[in-house]
């Protein structure tokens, strides 16, 4: 089984008047395809959780790159695409697969894209067909849309305040993408809006 796997994370504040560019993510963090440390991050745990599972399994990874910006404001731009299509770029190169496993945090906006994640997801469900799996891991102080629920067979976020239990997550999303992949479950993925107003504490 061959799995692609990469992760793009920012927490916008839309208010904030200083914008996040390339240098921002490459000073919080930035690891190329096969360059991730052993150690997981906030939003890329699902990397290390995979290079696990592959050991035990035999199963064939290809890691594309792994990157993330401190919270700040509006994502340049030309820093969104250039990092998207660098991700969508090493997908290709990988096909064919069964399976992309992205670790993502679902608050990032650009100039000109309201939903970052929605636009990254949809692209690679153009580009891998509808029978191939999409799982991704979330940040739960994250946006909820339809773009996202059309393109992903599977949606995992923290259950954890702080978030100690992100690694646990990333497991999980890795084994409900994997028994996705081999047919052993055929994820449903439905929303409901409660149409409630939540005070979060950050």
């Amino acid at each position: 089984m061959r799995i692609f796997t990469a992760s793009l994370a920012t927490e916008t504040n839309t208010f904030s008047p200083v914008p996040t560019d390339r240098a921002s993510f490459e000073m919080a963090f930035y690891a190329g395809p096969g360059k991730h440390p052993e150690t997981p991050t906030l939003c890329s745990s699902p990397i290390v959780a995979l290079r696990k599972r592959a050991a035990r399994e035999g199963l064939t990874v290809i890691e594309g790159t792994a990157t993330w910006a401190e919270p700040g404001g509006l994502v340049q731009r030309q820093t969104y695409e250039a990092l998207r299509d660098e991700i969508l770029d090493q997908l290709k190169a990988a096909l064919p697969i069964d399976a992309v496993i992205l670790g993502l945090h679902g608050a990032m906006v650009a100039q000109g894209y309201d939903d970052c994640e929605g636009d990254l997801l949809e692209r690679v469900r153009k580009i891998v067909g509808p029978k191939v799996v999409i799982a991704s891991e979330f940040d739960p102080h994250s946006h909820l849309t339809p773009k996202r629920v059309a393109a992903c067979d599977v949606m995992a976020y923290f259950l954890e305040f702080p978030h100690t239990d992100f690694y646990e997550r990333g497991e999980h999303v890795v084994e409900l993408g994997l028994a996705a992949a081999r047919g052993d479950i055929k994820p449903v993925i439905s929303t409901f809006d409660c149409r409630m107003i939540q005070v979060l504490p950050t």
